[in-house]
């Protein structure tokens, strides 16, 4: 004669809305995560206006070569960096040996047309970060040169410039 024992469940009603609980919750402590990496860093993408007026009308006075105008939104001790595979290089500082460079800059053959791009990553403070591509005329061929920029204002006017150009573009 054999002996059955009548068969349960292995879930009770406890166990059950235990994990649906767990797993409503976990849902929730997911969702809220990834709102949080959504909108991490939002506060840095956005430029406060004072400084966007300057900052738009910079970038305007450079493409049209207006060295007056580029030279009008710097500081008298503004300074100029780049950061190659060698390290950082002061390449000019003060504001009126900045605007004959630019002049230079401007009457070269290396300076195509206006072809450029500009990409705002973000500001923080007085430090803005983007990223520019450049079009530049190297052995009568374009060639684009992608660098970082990072800007640092003081008194309404541009500071320092950091330029950093990656070696394994």
């Amino acid at each position: 004669m054999s002996n059955s024992t009548p068969r349960t469940s292995p879930w009770s009603l406890r166990s059950a809305l235990a994990g649906f609980a767990s797993g409503a919750l976990a849902v929730a402590a997911l969702t809220v995560v990834a709102e949080q990496t959504y909108t991490w860093g939002e506060q840095y993408r956005t430029i406060p206006a004072h400084y966007q007026k300057m900052i738009d009308d910079s970038e305007v006075a450079f493409m049209k070569r207006d060295v007056e105008a580029s030279g009008a939104a710097l500081t008298e001790d503004f300074s100029w960096y780049t950061v190659k595979e060698d390290g950082p290089k002061e390449m000019v500082r003060g504001r009126e040996a900045t605007m004959a460079r630019l002049k230079m800059f401007f009457e070269s053959p290396m300076w195509t047309t206006s072809d450029s791009e500009v990409h705002r990553l973000g500001m923080v403070g007085n430090t803005l970060v983007q990223v520019e591509i450049d079009t530049l005329n190297m052995d009568g061929k374009p060639v684009r040169q992608t660098s970082l920029h990072i800007y640092e204002f003081k008194e309404g006017k541009r500071w320092r410039e950091f330029a950093f150009y990656p070696s394994d573009l």
